[in-house]
């Protein structure tokens, strides 16, 4: 079987081309079109959010939501160190300071009572708590009704992080919309992709407007060019907006898939291997990721994988372990580098069959 098989390939066969098509011979390809505006409608219709905001990447949209809550240097933000640094780095960009709270085994999002005893530390010690971002790791929900009674009781504002959640709810709703600023993401490995670009949740106009505003270039609404503020180029354009609309067709066809797909390695992988699944809420399957018994490696089993043309990849290397956060506050259980040392995410494109991932666990057992 030589046929190359990828983690999380785009999977283009909806209307994607048609929609592309009609942006070309419409003329209309910046950042303005009639793709754009339909956007915002099949992302309220998917979310139920009041405001949508799309941009050019999931990034931006952090930013942009920092930017809002005037999140500024000196700043405290309590953040998840077992995520992906885009979560970060746009406090970099504000130079508000990151305090990294570890995870707990539940969900592997960010630990509430490690939380909790963060801000209570950086109060005794008069400082600046702002703001906590929070990551739905793999599209698992994290312990919503703790961290958000925690954010109302400190006064913090919550920033959703959900780029790789798009489809997974709790309690029903939609992950991104239980904040004051929710985000996606539709980067090309992700559940449905424009190629880049990604979109921001809220239920508040004056956030809305701020956002909106700063993502053009902090235009003012005038017959002339005048900037009042510093802004951003974060715009998505109509041919992304396109794209996103043919693969959001497909999003409830797109998570089944994903989670049979899950489900299939679950079937066959032996019982030493732990398969993850979503312990609260519902999950959109994203990656399949998978824990290693103690002492194996998923380093060596990523490597003959990769020998037989198949792409896997490690689980995110916590943030408090990345050099360029050495020197950052961190709040420590355990779990993310437990979860990394054991961890890895197996293909889990849409496009899979059944054979392919027998052919997958084949190899790892040969590994084992």
């Amino acid at each position: 079987m030589n046929k190359r098989i990828y983690l999380s390939p785009p999977d283009l066969t909806g209307n994607e081309l048609k929609y592309v098509q009609d942006a070309l011979v419409t003329n209309w390809v910046s950042s303005v079109g009639t793709h754009l505006e339909a956007l915002k409608v099949d992302l309220k219709k998917i979310s139920s959010s009041t405001y949508i905001l799309p941009v050019n990447s999931g990034t931006s949209a952090i930013h942009l939501a920092l930017l809002a809550l005037d999140i500024s240097e000196g700043d405290i933000v309590f953040c998840p160190t077992f995520t992906f640094a885009a979560t970060v780095f746009p406090m970099c960009y504000q130079k508000a300071i990151p305090v990294f709270i570890d995870c707990e085994l539940l969900t592997w999002n960010i630990d509430p009572e490690l939380l909790e005893q963060a801000i209570i530390d950086s109060l005794r010690q008069n400082q600046k708590p702002k703001a906590i971002i929070l990551a739905h790791i793999y599209g698992y929900p994290a312990q919503l009704d703790k961290i958000i009674l925690l954010a109302q009781k400190y006064n913090l504002a919550i920033i959703e992080d959900a780029a790789e959640s798009l489809g997974s709810t709790y309690k029903d709703k939609a992950l991104g919309t239980f904040s004051a600023i929710g985000i996606t993401s539709f980067n090309g490995n992700k559940i449905t992709t424009g190629g880049n670009g990604g979109a921001i949740f809220t239920e508040d106009v004056r956030l809305y407007n701020r956002m909106d505003l700063l993502s053009n270039q902090a235009k003012e609404d005038n017959t002339f060019y005048e900037h009042v503020h510093v802004g951003y180029n974060y715009r998505m354009c109509n041919v992304n907006a396109a794209i996103v609309r043919g693969q959001l067709e497909q999003l409830e066809v797109k998570v089944a898939k994903k989670r049979l797909i899950r489900d299939w390695y679950a079937k066959y992988l032996p019982s030493i291997i732990t398969v993850k699944y979503s312990s609260i809420g519902f999950d959109n399957a994203w990656l399949t990721c998978i824990l290693l018994p103690y002492n194996y490696s998923p380093e060596k089993i990523q490597q003959v994988l990769a020998e037989n043309n198949i792409e896997s990849r490690r689980l995110w290397n916590p943030m408090h372990q990345q050099p360029v956060f050495k020197k950052s506050v961190f709040y420590s259980n355990g779990n993310a580098d437990q979860i990394f040392d054991r961890g890895l995410s197996l293909p889990s494109g849409t496009q899979l069959t059944e054979s392919d991932v027998i052919h997958i666990v084949d190899i790892i057992k040969d590994c084992l």
